[in-house]
């Protein structure tokens, strides 16, 4: 059968459209991933802190894209509040499952902890911004990653502490009666007695207390030499460094998971003058650091929150392991970052700790150190994580 030569082109010409068109449907691909975090309550500080600071990181990546063979992969970042309530945190999870998503972003461990076994059996990559010791790292549950140094920056701090705090040897802890609570606090007891310290009093709050009275008037008559506010985060640490020197309290406090400034807004300059800051960065170190700093000035102005300084790499490890893994498939992602390196915010990264946990899904990277200075976090030192963890 004859063809009209003008039909031919007409054909041919649609033909290649089609193809052009699903080829572009093809190639472009987008990866969903849920961000579970306390965007009210007292939490809500670092809560957004993480939102904002993410989602930045998301548009930068995108910018670039993830190619994934033939296709290019960008990621879409949707975050829910979970309150920093557990119950809360497990509807939000449920729901992200329930509608495909098969990444998620949590921040706090009374938000992580409860969703993990559910994550691992959806086959859901979980970074977690939390403490949790086995109830949230170990071989049983190996699509779970642990994105922040938590209770771990211990293994590094209390070495520190020992020559550049010598006057320290008795230790009181503060902290929530909860999972994060709980596990900081016998890691944290451990760990300085590990180093030689003498640990005289572990005190529990009901996380979102107003009166920190009670607790810290024990702790105030155990005389530590230091109170270490282990899991306490947000306005906790406010309130009860507050409370701690109201009650008289002259010696050292330590905390940290904190945006520095806002601590000090609501504990007062004179309350929270001195008070040491783990993984706290108040100074850029480097030209990614300022980078960062100079965004978020000029995005919400100042003052700029320290703890997006923690939330930074995450996305940016995940883009990375896709790109390895060549797949979007999250157990296959999973493999890749288990024992993965990076040069990250803070230098050099890496997912390990399987001595501890069983698997190497914990962050371990340099733990800056800073300290509440004439109403201002003022850097310290840059603390290597240890060798030998």
């Amino acid at each position: 059968m004859l063809i009209d030569r003008r039909k031919a082109t007409m054909l041919i010409g649609g033909i290649a459209g089609t193809l052009v068109t699903g080829r572009a449907s093809a190639a472009n691909k987008e990866i969903l991933i849920g961000g579970s975090v306390p965007l009210s309550g007292p939490g809500a500080a670092i809560g957004i802190t993480a939102q904002r600071t993410f989602q930045h990181a998301v548009e930068l990546i995108n910018a670039e894209g993830i190619e994934v063979g033939g296709d290019r992969y960008t990621l879409k970042a949707n975050f829910y509040d979970n309150k920093y309530v557990p119950a809360e945190a497990v509807t939000v999870v449920e729901k992200l499952l329930a509608d495909g998503t098969r990444f998620l972003f949590s921040l706090g461990s009374g938000n992580s902890v409860p969703v993990v076994a559910k994550t691992t059996a959806a086959k859901c990559l979980q970074m977690s911004m939390a403490s949790g010791k086995s109830h949230l790292t170990s071989p049983e549950f190996p699509l779970s990653f642990r994105v922040q140094p938590t209770n771990e920056t211990a293994w590094a701090v209390y070495p520190w502490l020992k020559t550049a705090r010598p006057n320290v040897k008795k230790i009181g802890h503060m902290n929530p009666s909860d999972e994060a609570g709980f596990t900081e606090s016998d890691d944290r007891t451990m760990i300085a007695e590990k180093n030689g310290f003498t640990n005289i009093a572990k005190e529990f709050f009901k996380r979102g207390s107003t009166d920190f009275y009670p607790v810290a008037t024990r702790l105030v008559a155990a005389n530590p030499d230091l109170i270490d506010l282990g899991g306490t985060i947000g306005r906790d640490q406010a309130l009860g460094c507050k409370a701690l020197r109201e009650l008289g309290y002259k010696g050292e406090i330590m905390l940290g998971y904190s945006d520095a400034r806002s601590f000090i807004e609501v504990a007062g300059a004179s309350a929270a003058e001195g008070t040491i800051l783990f993984d706290t960065l108040a100074e850029p170190q480097n030209q990614k650091q300022k980078d960062l700093v100079d965004w978020w000035i000029k995005t919400y102005g100042p003052p700029f929150p320290s703890f997006a300084c923690t939330v930074w790499d995450a996305p940016f490890v995940l883009a990375e392991a896709i790109r390895k893994a060549q797949s979007a498939d999250p157990v296959q992602i999973a493999k890749v970052m288990t024992g993965m390196e990076w040069d990250g915010l803070f230098g050099k990264s890496r997912f390990g700790m399987k001595s501890v946990y069983g698997i190497d899904t914990t962050i371990t990277r340099p733990i800056p150190m800073a300290v509440v200075k004439g109403g201002k976090p003022v850097q310290l030192d840059i603390v290597p994580w240890p060798a030998n963890v």
